[in-house]
């Protein structure tokens, strides 16, 4: 397996990774509620240490759907999101050329009220 497949590996693993739920447990606002969380990041942006089955990354994209303010329907507002995202974490090799991605971890702190699109939506909720 070469540099650039392994870089590939550790990038789909992280797409829909569970890992991506415990990260967003930790928000601002909290939420009641996270969904259609996915995660890319281009090749070049991800670094590889083999020998001590790291990595690195930078610039990617993750993007869900938080619930805020109420779990319920009718008083609730689903916030879509994007976030650029950096981080480190590990990987292992498995048999048959995969690779899994049993923990990372994101430098920033999200912060679901920094762009003030939640305002808009809780305004327009309260119309």
């Amino acid at each position: 397996m070469d540099y650039n497949e392994i870089k590939d590996r550790i990038a789909t693993a992280m797409h829909y990774h569970a890992n991506w739920f415990d990260l967003l447990d930790d928000t601002t606002p909290g939420h009641y509620g996270v969904d259609d969380v996915e995660f890319d990041v281009a090749l070049a942006d991800i670094w590889v240490d083999i020998p001590k089955r790291t990595f690195t990354f930078k610039n990617g994209t993750l993007s869900f759907t938080a619930r805020l303010l109420s779990s319920n329907e009718d008083d609730g507002v689903d916030l879509d999101v994007r976030k650029a995202v950096s981080g480190t974490g590990n990987f292992e090799f498995l048999e048959g050329r995969q690779i899994d991605v049993p923990d990372f971890e994101i430098q920033q702190h999200i912060d679901l009220l920094e762009d003030g699109r939640m305002h808009r939506n809780v305004n327009a909720l309260l119309r």
